[in-house]
């Protein structure tokens, strides 16, 4: 949690990086935007009504100017009321302008919102569903800033331009033009000139810009990478006491992304200072070529306000359509890296549906047979290419037998029950779970057969019941009440102030760890699985909790195929069998006594250890 100048791990493979070139930006936008359609056009003919009412607005100026003000033909009463009547005109114009464009933005809003909401809700799911190697190699903190950072707001604000601003200022825009060419050639001549400068100066600065753009998103990713960090282990920065160090390297987060933003938005200023300056020095040029067309070349005052009035909303536009560019870059920029996600194919791919197999069926099948609940066939596994932890590993576990996995760190036996759930596929070999290849089940169907309580599991923001809910959220509240009874959670939820409606905080930081453990077993029980997984579940527990844990265990392997892995030897002094690990090996197996006896070996060693 040190904050260096290190370069991040990129997130997305050298090939995806290469497909980031022909991103295909509005097909996959229009993909998201089904059902968005309606909301779109509406907002769509709104600002184009909207750009119409803004280009006409000019034109009854000079009515205003020409026909009422400057008319010494007429009498003054008939000027006064020429010019009231235009002036209403102009005031009934701007009262549908400004109803146009509402109108529009709150259906653009709406289309907006629903596009979004598709983004996201397609890339959470898929992240939910890839695989542990993908979120072994991503941190949360960058995928939440895909998810709610710079990406998607620099997508919305690309989209809203699209859908509200472009249709208005092109209509504005294209009848501005028509009407200027109509007023004077000359002023016409002095505006494409400006307009030239425009162009060239925005040219200038856009490769600057991109460059800024993409070092902040950068630096921002960073950030949310390393504050993920630091939220989720803030058990051991009080235990460590480095609070100090982690402000201090917040600080310089901070610093970086204080710098990074003055670095941008200044330059993003900068950008527009140049074409802001060019303007404001071309309508200077105006009135002056405009005072001697009016003196010399007999143009009417009313026709000048108007060509300044049009003028501005040209250039209005060309400023807009401008900076256009630098708001798509950066939109397919945040497009990219969330498809880079979406497109990332999991290393454990689901069956196809249609091909899925029944797991209860496959399970009466299996029992009928008299067939093992659990077997692996030639298995070779790595977690990294080239690094085989298990080669050829062959095993077979019966129907409700209890399985004590053994073994120095790193020997294999957790990476046993990660691969039987399917959690990591193999290189080589088979897994068969109630006789069939794992693969043949759809991944859901596969771990809801599993029951696990892990040695550091997770507790949810909310109260006891919802967290045990999570593993049935459609159970009845009886069902939840017989898994507290199993995994002896009463004996502690009766003493807290509201019993399970009580809220525990984020990670249950009220809870000790025997208590999360129990609620674990509760989890992991009402699921009503066929196979439990008990993964180091009383390694860091006191010897209170560790005999209620003892205690639901043993009750439990008397009704379900049990798999422990085990720490504290104690733990699996009353299983079937135990399988001795190492270097990905099974080198022993045996009873409890039967091992325990065995001088020379792994297991009596680790025992006398």
């Amino acid at each position: 949690m040190k904050a260096t100048d290190e370069k991040p791990k990129p997130i997305f493979s050298e090939k995806t990086n290469k497909e980031k070139k022909d991103l295909p930006f509005w097909s996959i936008i229009f993909s998201f935007a089904k059902g968005e359609f309606r909301w779109i056009a509406i907002a769509v003919i709104a600002s184009v009504l909207t750009g119409v009412m803004v280009a006409i607005q000019p034109l009854v100026i000079r009515y205003i100017v020409d026909n009422g003000i400057s008319n010494t033909a007429a009498p003054p009463e008939e000027r006064l009321n020429i010019a009231a009547i235009f002036c209403m005109i102009y005031v009934g114009i701007s009262i549908l302008r400004v109803t146009f464009w509402a109108f529009g933005y709150r259906h653009a809003l709406k289309a907006l919102e629903g596009l979004v909401f598709r983004i996201r809700a397609k890339f959470f799911y898929h992240v939910e569903h890839l695989c542990m190697s993908f979120h072994e190699k991503n941190s949360a903190g960058e995928l939440y800033n895909h998810l709610m950072g710079s990406p998607i707001t620099n997508i919305r604000t690309y989209l809203s331009q699209m859908i509200l601003s472009i249709p208005y200022q092109s209509v504005s825009f294209v009848i501005s033009a028509a009407a200027l060419l109509t007023y004077d050639w000359l002023l016409a001549l002095v505006l494409l000139c400006t307009i030239f400068l425009m162009v060239l100066c925005n040219f200038l600065a856009r490769k600057r810009m991109r460059k800024i753009a993409s070092e902040y998103i950068k630096k921002e990713t960073e950030t949310s990478q390393y504050l993920t960090d630091v939220l989720h282990g803030m058990d051991a920065i009080k235990i460590y006491s480095i609070e100090e160090n982690i402000f201090k390297n917040f600080r310089n987060y901070a610093r970086m992304i204080r710098e990074e933003g003055v670095r941008l938005n200044y330059s993003q200023y900068l950008a527009g200072v140049l074409p802001e300056l060019v303007t404001f020095l071309g309508t200077a040029v105006i009135y002056i070529v405009g005072a001697v067309s009016c003196i010399y070349r007999g143009l009417s005052t009313g026709t000048l306000f108007a060509f300044i009035n049009s003028m501005g909303i040209i250039m209005n536009t060309m400023t807009t359509f401008l900076n256009m560019e630098l708001t798509r870059q950066s939109a397919v920029s945040g497009l990219e890296k969330i498809m880079n996600v979406i497109n990332r194919e999991s290393t454990t791919p689901d069956v196809a549906e249609n091909k899925k197999r029944d797991v209860s069926v496959e399970k009466e099948a299996a029992l009928r047979k008299n067939g093992p609940c659990i077997e692996f066939e030639n298995v070779d596994f790595s977690y990294e290419e080239g690094s085989y932890l298990y080669k050829n590993l062959n095993c077979q576990i019966n129907y409700k037998e209890s399985i004590g996995l053994v073994g120095s760190s790193g020997s294999g036996k957790s990476t046993f029950t990660k691969l039987v759930m399917r959690l990591y596929d193999v290189q080589n070999g088979t897994i068969k779970v109630h006789g069939r290849n794992i693969k043949d089940f759809k991944s859901h169907d596969l771990r809801m057969t599993f029951g696990v309580v892990p040695q550091n599991p997770f507790i949810f923001h909310g109260t006891i019941m919802d967290n045990i809910r999570i593993a049935r959220p459609d159970c009845e509240n009886i069902d939840i009440i017989r898994a507290m009874e199993i995994a002896h959670v009463h004996e502690f939820v009766n003493d807290l102030p509201k019993g399970w409606h009580t809220v525990i905080g984020d990670g249950g930081m009220h809870l000790s760890g025997g208590q999360k453990q129990r609620i674990a077993i509760a989890r992991a029980v009402l699921g009503n699985p066929d196979i439990l997984i008990f993964d180091e579940a009383t390694s860091a527990l006191d010897n209170v909790s560790e005999r209620h844990i003892q205690e639901a265990m043993e009750t439990l392997m008397k009704t379900h195929t049990v798999l422990i892995v085990a720490h504290r030897l104690t733990t699996i002094k009353n299983v079937d069998r135990i399988m001795v690990f190492d270097k990905g090996e099974i080198v022993e197996e045996g009873s409890y006594d039967e091992l325990a006896q065995k001088e020379g070996g792994i297991f009596y060693d680790l025992l006398n250890n």
